[in-house]
């Protein structure tokens, strides 16, 4: 009887070790992959010209949503809804573009259904939640980093994500604790920035990439998992595009001719009507209707201007300025428009123009350090897999 237990603990022991050690191999060789980088330098916006992203605005909105999550992967992923559920529910709500971004899943549901289908899905399964929005994706990447991200690790992401998408959004910055101040001052590569989202505001983390120079533009969600949620359907984007396209909405959506709504209730009491340039350095912001509170946000985050009550302001770039960006509140909504911004009157600072190099020799280092650390626990999985059963004799490893 004894010796049948202790045979029992055996078993049961090498059976636990066994998974310990192959997670640690599942780490160990997807860490393997990790690139080290060397940045680029970061410094504020500058120049002589004031770039305005509204400066040939389309007249005709689309309403967009690109994040909302379904049943997916037999469960195992929250969403409590079919794709065709959540979809409807978008077209009923009065939107262009109801994107569904499941974790490494691309929907093709109602690729039929439009012309202005997005294939698009959301990137990471670390526990910190450093994940991306991935928007008119061919192919989902299947690789992360589970753990702790160094910029270097998130870099390495998004140069794969390049390789198989159009657009790569930076999601929900602030959530989870999967982004720093540092990191977000330092990777490159994106296009987009997730500011809204029914579980953070990022407008911080925003700032921050802004005030050393990296423009991305905004894109606000719902980020839905159920239907049941009171809080969906409160936060929308609205695209400029003359043309009835897909390819023209991402157009201009990359170019920063949209901006993002907030809500209380689902509607919105204000619509954003055109930015005009008044002479040199000073920007007229015109709205539908009445704003209660203006804030003119600029460098580190700062306001730089109030204005209350009024339906139109205007903005005058100081020397001190790098960027300019508007918050529209009114007393149920918001609205947050695109960063007006200094530039060489050349090239437009576009984040996802810039280039983080390859450390060769550190990248090697990191590697051939997670693949040893891969043969060790494959031979220490050797050890416990002939570790000696017969309970009469030692246990040796």
């Amino acid at each position: 009887m004894i010796t049948t237990i202790k045979s029992i603990f055996i078993l049961i022991l090498k059976i636990i070790i066994s998974l310990v050690l192959l997670i640690f191999l599942i780490l160990a060789v997807l860490y393997s992959g990790t690139t080290i980088y060397n940045f680029p330098q970061t410094k504020p916006f500058a120049g002589s010209e004031i770039f305005n992203p509204y400066n040939t605005q389309d007249s005709i909105q689309y309403k967009a949503n690109f994040h909302a999550h379904t049943y997916s992967w037999y469960g195992l992923t929250h969403g409590g809804n079919t794709d065709k559920e959540v979809y409807d529910a978008y077209m009923k709500k009065g939107y262009d573009i109801a994107c569904i971004s499941n974790y490494h899943k691309i929907s093709t549901y109602h690729s039929a259904l439009t012309p202005l289908y997005i294939p698009a899905y959301e990137h990471g399964y670390n526990v910190n939640k450093a994940h991306y929005l991935v928007i008119n994706a061919e192919k989902v990447s299947y690789g992360d980093f589970p753990l702790w991200q160094s910029s270097s690790h998130q870099q390495t992401i998004i140069d794969v994500l390049r390789k198989n998408a159009e657009i790569v959004t930076i999601a929900h910055p602030k959530f989870g604790g999967g982004r720093s101040y540092e990191n977000i001052s330092t990777i490159v590569g994106y296009h987009l920035m997730e500011v809204l989202n029914h579980y953070r505001n990022s407008e911080a983390f925003w700032d921050q990439a802004l005030s050393v120079g990296k423009l991305s533009w905004i894109i606000g969600n719902d980020d839905i998992h159920d239907l049941q949620d009171p809080t969906i359907f409160k936060i929308w984007n609205i695209i400029f595009s003359n043309t009835y396209s897909r390819d023209s909405i991402l157009s201009n959506l990359k170019k920063g001719n949209n901006y993002v709504v907030q809500s209380e209730n689902g509607s919105t009491e204000n619509s954003f009507v055109s930015c005009i340039k008044k002479d040199e350095n000073t920007f007229r912001f015109n709205f539908g209707n009445e704003v209660d509170t203006i804030l003119f946000i600029g460098q580190n985050g700062d306001i730089k201007q109030i204005n209350t009550k009024i339906k139109s302001a205007q903005y005058s770039f100081g020397t001190a300025d790098t960027y300019v960006r508007v918050v529209a509140h009114n007393k149920k909504s918001s609205i947050f428009l695109n960063p007006l911004f200094r530039y060489d009157g050349i090239k437009l600072p576009y984040v996802a123009n810039l280039n983080a190099t390859k450390n060769l020799f550190l990248t090697w280092i990191c590697r051939l350090f997670f693949i040893s650390l891969a043969m060790f626990t494959i031979m220490a999985w050797k050890k416990v897999i002939f570790l000696n059963t017969n309970p009469d004799n030692n246990i040796e490893m």
